[in-house]
């Protein structure tokens, strides 16, 4: 498990009690998932925030949520960043579901007027395991497929290169944990996998049998641009990784991502 601590581990210790409290149901679904469930090492972005859904009903509801918390020493964000709330040095980011003013499945922020796309997050409420973050600090966090699901959502609103580089982290690691690893009965049984690729083809698959339609509309329309080593996605996250011109690398997430594909098949 990695090392939480600090204010990051008092500010999930403090949201855990009061929405427990508040009977609000939340979960962990931001860039700290794949440090808890792949790996031991937590960079500085990861130990410094933490992305939270809570599930309300209204922005009246919302505004309470924030107040209360405040009173137990968060502290708001610019007035442009309404998701965002601090405590101490930690970062945290809180999106509410089940507000929507316009279309279905659509976010709209009082203030910026700013539009999320929701799809995917009905099902963090479903699927949110219970898992330990800090000694006496456990919350729900959502799989690592379904927390792939909302990068590509994530991606597809804002472009941010760090979800095609959180995208890339998990094809390349998925069920690499546990010596139970479902990659060693693939490797070798479907054409054209091997044991680096596999992990991407089952992250597709647990996928494609877990979300709900939209959702799988949206990851495959996603994936089936990607046409080649060159494309733009591609390119994005090369350079998140600072590695744009390896070949290798280049073709080593193209598989990755072709894998992926045959998966969501």
């Amino acid at each position: 498990m990695p090392k939480i601590d600090g204010d990051l581990a008092e500010a999930l210790r403090r949201l855990r009690d009061y929405f427990e409290q508040k009977q609000i149901p939340f979960a962990l679904v931001g860039a700290l998932v794949p440090a808890l469930l792949l790996s031991s090492d937590v960079g500085t972005r990861e130990t410094r925030d933490a992305d939270h859904v809570i599930r309300l009903q209204s922005w009246a509801a919302w505004k309470d949520v924030i107040a209360e918390l405040e009173h137990l020493g968060f502290t708001r964000g610019r007035s442009e960043q309404e998701h965002r709330l601090h405590y101490k040095t930690a970062e945290i980011d809180l999106i509410p579901f089940g507000i929507f003013d316009g279309p279905s499945d659509v976010l709209i922020w009082p203030k910026s007027g700013n539009r999320m796309n929701m799809t995917g997050f009905l099902e963090v409420f479903h699927f949110a395991k219970p898992t330990e973050l800090a000694p006496g600090v456990t919350l729900p966090v959502v799989p690592l497929w379904l927390f792939v699901v909302l990068k590509i959502v994530a991606y597809l609103d804002r472009e941010f290169p760090r979800d095609l580089h959180d995208l890339a982290y998990v094809l390349e690691h998925y069920e690499t944990v546990g010596k139970s690893s479902r990659r060693f009965d693939l490797a070798g049984e479907v054409e054209g996998l091997t044991y680096e690729t596999a992990g991407a083809f089952l992250l597709g698959r647990d996928i494609r049998l877990n979300v709900t339609v939209k959702a799988m509309e949206l990851v495959k329309s996603f994936i089936a641009q990607i046409s080649g080593e060159h494309h733009t996605v591609i390119n994005v996250m090369l350079r998140a990784e600072n590695r744009l011109f390896s070949d290798e690398r280049r073709k080593a997430l193209y598989q990755l991502i072709d894998s992926f594909r045959k998966g969501i098949a």
